[in-house]
């Protein structure tokens, strides 16, 4: 008679806990969970823009191979090969104007203007002239992403 009493009763016990034990088990498998892209975990301030507002023409590592990229007049630059165009030195400030799509030197209206998608809070930005200016920043984020797309090497040509 004790033992069924003392089995019933951890059975109850067990029963009761069983949502709080599924909870923790779930959390921890979430946490550990192998198949899980390690991109989730360190994912770049700008790769969500970038995904959300560039891949379609550019592609989504960059290369001009976007699902768009065929259906326009002009051919998309390789965003990849930017650094190796401009000597080794990313063009931030070229790719600043052009994204973000005020007038500068170097926008030349080839493509949207992400002003409104890119808005928020300003940071400041230092240009390689050294001048502090005051940007978005989530048009730098996707900016420094783009930097991060950069093809590492030289050209083999």
């Amino acid at each position: 008679m004790i033992r069924t009493t003392l089995a019933l009763a951890a059975l109850v016990t067990a029963t009761a806990c069983a949502p709080f034990w599924a909870k923790q088990e779930d959390a921890s498998r979430a946490w550990f969970n192998p198949l899980r892209p390690a991109v989730e975990e360190a994912e770049h301030p700008g790769a969500r823009a970038y995904a959300d507002n560039c891949a379609h023409c550019h592609g989504a590592s960059g290369q001009g191979d976007g699902i768009a990229a065929g259906d326009l007049p002009i051919a998309v630059p390789d965003l990849t090969a930017l650094t190796l165009a401009h000597g080794g030195v990313f063009p931030a400030e070229l790719v600043l104007e052009t994204v973000h799509g005020y007038p500068g030197k170097f926008h030349r209206g080839s493509m949207p203007e992400f002003e409104r998608q890119l808005s928020g809070p300003v940071v400041e930005w230092r240009s390689p002239k050294g001048e502090i200016i005051m940007t978005p920043k989530g048009l730098l984020d996707v900016v420094t992403y783009v930097e991060s797309l950069q093809a590492d090497g030289v050209s083999d040509g």
